[in-house]
């Protein structure tokens, strides 16, 4: 019985957030997919049995509440659209950012056609990621003190997450007062000399669709974002969230943890292997 009890406790003892927002990616020319693709890959992160709070546009809202038919205590949908989110304020200056000779030249993003480089939407949507989670530890709909980030369309269908639906965070809880980070090979040293370039190079050593940690270390993080982004439209500089973490680590290596991880080993190494009957 206390196994259980203790068990059932972790379950939610813990917020996971995540947001699925249209910006027309089933048109473009590189890199297209359709929006509904990205609900069927939702699917797995919403099974979940945990609190989870979902940032959806108005036409998403029917399918996350489908799809957490019984979990609606454990369950916060907030309706919102891309021009509500802070960071749209820059959309102009980022276009112009995008259409500079100064950004373009030598760029790996453009020279490739990557999305980070020409759709300021994208980057936008992926720089919110830490707006989403602090506007979510501000108001804690489920009153806990640890929150996890996980993609909307993480895995992109791969069968990667727990059997059960269970999720009973480990390693984790032990470091709330730093945010977690996954950290691909070569690792983020690597390129601390080549920082002012990040934006012109195809690196993604930190990825950006799953990240943890406690409230404070979450509204540190964010509030360092909003500092850096600002400093970036100063600069000329035009980039996704994973570039962005990497900036702040090299700003605040003390405030994250990082282990060393591939895109898809979320639940390899952060779940507890644990059996509730």
């Amino acid at each position: 019985m206390h196994k259980t009890i203790t068990s059932v406790f972790c379950l939610y003892n813990f917020t996971v957030v995540t947001a699925m927002l249209d910006i027309g990616r089933g048109s473009w020319q590189q890199q297209s997919r359709k929006y509904n693709q990205y609900l069927l890959y939702m699917q797995r992160v919403l099974r979940l049995d945990v609190n989870v709070v979902v940032y959806v546009d108005e036409k998403g809202k029917p399918f996350i509440e489908w799809m957490r038919r019984g979990r609606e205590k454990h369950t916060s949908i907030v309706v919102t659209s891309l021009t509500e989110l802070p960071y749209y304020r820059h959309k102009d200056r980022i276009t112009e950012i995008m259409n500079s000779p100064a950004y373009q030249q030598d760029n790996e993003l453009v020279i490739n056609k990557l999305c980070e480089s020409y759709i300021p939407e994208y980057d936008i949507l992926q720089l919110s990621k830490l707006h989403f989670i602090n506007r979510t530890v501000w108001e804690n709909p489920f009153s806990t003190t640890y929150f996890l980030w996980l993609d909307g369309g993480y895995s992109h269908g791969q069968d990667v997450f727990p059997q059960n639906n269970i999720w009973i965070p480990k390693d984790l809880f032990e470091h709330a007062t730093q945010v977690t980070f996954m950290e691909r090979a070569p690792g983020v040293k690597v390129f601390q000399k080549d920082r002012d370039r990040l934006h012109k190079m195809s690196i993604n050593v930190l990825a950006g669709n799953f990240f943890a940690g406690g409230s404070e270390a979450l509204k540190e993080l964010c509030e360092m974002q909003r500092q850096l982004v600002d400093e970036w439209m100063t600069l000329g500089i035009v980039d996704d969230d994973q570039t962005m973490y990497m900036w702040m680590y090299y700003k605040k290596p003390s405030l994250f943890h990082l282990v060393s991880a591939d895109w898809e080993d979320v639940f390899k190494l952060f779940n507890k292997n644990s059996d509730l009957s």
